[in-house]
């Protein structure tokens, strides 16, 4: 069991008594630490989304964009099979 520690001051009765008799039933620091992490990940996929959003939008004007794949050759540059077919030609 960890050693660390936070005390929180809930003002709303409401919540407090909903805590209070969750507490009676479940690990409530286990049901706070997991509303946390779900607000987390929340917070990572808006991130994610703003990502893709900036990125489409980018793509959409792609005057000023040149994209270019490693995996397939320039335009102008020649395959090693096309180089050995003009050495034979020459």
């Amino acid at each position: 069991m960890s050693k660390r520690k936070i005390s929180i001051s809930i003002r709303d009765p409401v919540v407090y008594e909903f805590l209070r008799e969750k507490a009676q039933r479940d690990n409530i620091s286990a049901y706070v630490c997991g509303l946390i992490r779900d607000d987390m990940m929340k917070n990572h996929e808006d991130l994610d989304e703003r990502i893709e959003s900036v990125v489409r939008r980018l793509l959409k004007n792609t005057d000023g964009i040149t994209l270019q794949s490693r995996d397939h050759p320039k335009k102008d540059s020649l395959s090693d099979e096309d180089r050995e077919l003009l050495k034979s030609l020459f």
